[in-house]
């Protein structure tokens, strides 16, 4: 039994412990037995699965963390299945119960921990054996060889796609030929009820752009792509961007003759004057950074690409002071960005770095529904569309394989517009 408890927690192991010393049934045994080999499991071949995919040792920590949890809740409630019985449809609402009173956040968190799970077990994809399938499956090969989507979007992808044709052909083959528009808008009513502007409006995206791949494939008109109703989000579309003075404002708010504040401010300036997303941020390494080049390589991020990036002299400065006079030495990790001064030396959570943004734009007195890090990704890209930069430029920047994701980063300035309209002929 002991190699089985190898690398578990030690909250794991006193509860077993505490289990045997009470006397369990003989089910109860078999229950226990079945628990131990699940985390034995975790903690040799899932986490020899997730080293392979090239993931973080802190990353692999805590997913085995979370999944043991998960584990012990589940052999507590044995009316729930166990780990090795679990599927992706129940997981949503089997997490709501066993973290009751937790965040989104980090129920998302062992939601993914879970969803590697099923991958590594091979029970994440739920086969599909309705007539129709075969669309899916070449959707979502469309999706991942021509326009290189991350695993994550393809979830997407399916889950919404499958809905539709679901609700359209139910259990008989896929006759195109007699869908019309009004079929599309019921549809539609139906799949946004009871959800909020902006999910309804991911959800039909995600079935309008099947539609035009169905439409690609000339089983059916445009019509029915564009028989898609567009849900206004129920807010502004885009965050409001840091002016040039706001700019200024941000970056003074951080007290730079602290380990803290020096990272903080070379944080921030990756954010506003490289583009980096938070989570990209949170993942730069060491040896990411080339001092003499002065450039800066991005890993693999969401859309499956990496990319390099010039590093100006303010942010190569602003980097320099934090690893050399504020980031703690000869620490297990070898990210570039840390925690101090509590868990000195460990990797960033996003929701640390999330909570930095927002008490500095607390500090600045900005606005107070202010919050998160993509309004300074915002800026960095509107700042240079601003400049005259061209679309293809930014995009590149910003990591983008399309340049309409990239429409949605950029802003003009209406002010300086109204400088060029001429009055209206009398």
């Amino acid at each position: 039994m002991a190699s089985c408890w190898a690398g578990c927690t030690r909250q794991t192991v006193m509860a077993i412990k505490r289990f045997h010393q009470s006397g369990p049934r003989t089910e109860d045994r078999l229950l226990s037995k079945g628990l131990a080999e699940d985390v034995a499991v975790i903690h040799s071949d899932f986490a020899d699965y997730l080293r392979a995919r090239h993931y973080a040792p802190l990353t692999v920590d805590h997913y085995q963390r979370r999944l043991v949890h998960v584990a012990c809740w589940l052999r507590e409630h044995p009316r729930h299945p166990a780990l090795r019985e679990l599927t992706r449809r129940i997981v949503p609402h089997l997490l709501a119960q066993v973290l009751p009173r937790r965040s989104p956040e980090t129920r998302m968190n062992y939601r993914k921990a879970v969803f590697h799970w099923l991958r590594f077990k091979g029970r994440y994809a739920e086969p599909v054996s309705r007539p129709w399938a075969s669309w899916l499956t070449d959707y979502l090969q469309f999706l991942q060889t021509h326009q290189g989507v991350s695993q994550s979007t393809l979830d997407l992808n399916e889950a919404n796609t499958k809905a539709f044709m679901e609700w359209q052909f139910g259990a008989a083959p896929a006759n195109w030929s007699l869908l019309k528009p009004t079929d599309i808008w019921s549809f539609a009513r139906h799949y946004v009820r009871g959800v909020t502007p902006v999910t309804g409006k991911s959800r039909l995206g995600y079935v309008r752009r099947f539609l035009r791949f169905v439409h690609l494939k000339g089983a059916c008109g445009p019509e029915l792509a564009a028989a898609i109703p567009k849900v206004a989000p129920g807010g502004p579309g885009r965050p409001e961007i840091l002016t040039q003075q706001q700019r200024c404002k941000l970056l003074d708010c951080f007290r730079r003759t602290t380990p803290e504040g020096k990272r903080n401010y070379a944080m921030t300036l990756c954010m506003l004057d490289l583009g980096l997303r938070g989570g990209e941020v949170m993942g730069l390494r060491l040896p990411d950074i080339d001092w003499q080049a002065r450039r800066l390589n991005i890993r693999l991020t969401k859309t499956g690409r990496g990319r390099q990036l010039p590093l100006p002299a303010q942010v190569l400065d602003a980097l320099k002071d934090y690893v050399t006079f504020g980031r703690p030495q000869n620490g297990p990790y070898d990210h570039v960005f840390l925690r101090h001064p509590r868990r000195s030396g460990y990797p960033l959570s996003r929701s640390v770095l999330k909570s930095m943004v927002r008490l500095a734009y607390k500090r600045c007195a900005f606005p107070s529904t202010w919050s998160g890090t993509h309004r300074l990704r915002h800026t960095f890209a509107s700042r240079l569309h601003q400049r005259g930069i061209d679309m293809k430029p930014i995009a590149d920047l910003l990591g983008h394989r399309r340049l309409d994701s990239t429409n949605i980063y950029t802003q003009v300035d209406m002010v300086a517009l109204r400088q060029l309209a001429r009055p209206w002929p009398r």
